[in-house]
């Protein structure tokens, strides 16, 4: 896997990206509200992402709890993330990235198998001034985010 260069205590590069209700999203504009979970995910209605999002789905009241708002981000299109996200029962705001340059820009992108092309699976928590407080980005496809970590750190920060 390439080293990204986003990294803990970087400030996070700013981006607009558009949700599954056709609004738009703009990290900046964000997080003059609060801090930032961004959670990069490989695909719509795969197995392990749709496992990964339930998980952090049932998670979210303890990011509401410290203020962060949890956005999901993947190349799927608009209306995939909004059938998905249906289907799933899931409030998670989640953001279509179709030519994938956010998803290179933080997570990277699969550069073999299967899910080639698609963002690697990570994690990143931004606080209020725009700092990666927090970032994991998977060495493996089917890996998902250590939960209980990311947790931990949300809970021992100071956003």
């Amino acid at each position: 896997m390439v080293e990204k260069d986003v990294q803990e205590g970087m400030r996070a590069p700013d981006f607009g990206l558009p949700d599954e209700d056709e609004g738009r999203f703009h990290l900046s504009e964000e997080l003059a509200n609060g801090p930032v979970v961004l959670l990069f995910y490989p695909v719509d209605f795969g197995v392990v992402c749709s496992l990964e999002m339930r998980t952090f789905q049932d998670l979210r009241e303890g990011f509401e709890r410290k203020g962060a708002k949890v956005v999901g981000i993947s190349r799927n299109s608009i209306t995939s993330h909004k059938h998905w996200k249906e289907s799933m029962d899931i409030r998670i705001r989640l953001l279509s990235d179709e030519k994938g340059s956010v998803c290179e820009m933080y997570a990277g992108l699969q550069d073999s198998g299967v899910l080639k092309g698609h963002p690697r699976r990570s994690v990143f928590i931004i606080d209020r001034r725009g700092t990666i407080r927090y970032a994991w980005v998977s060495r493996a496809e089917g890996l998902s985010p250590p939960f209980d970590e990311v947790m931990m750190r949300i809970r021992e920060m100071d956003l």
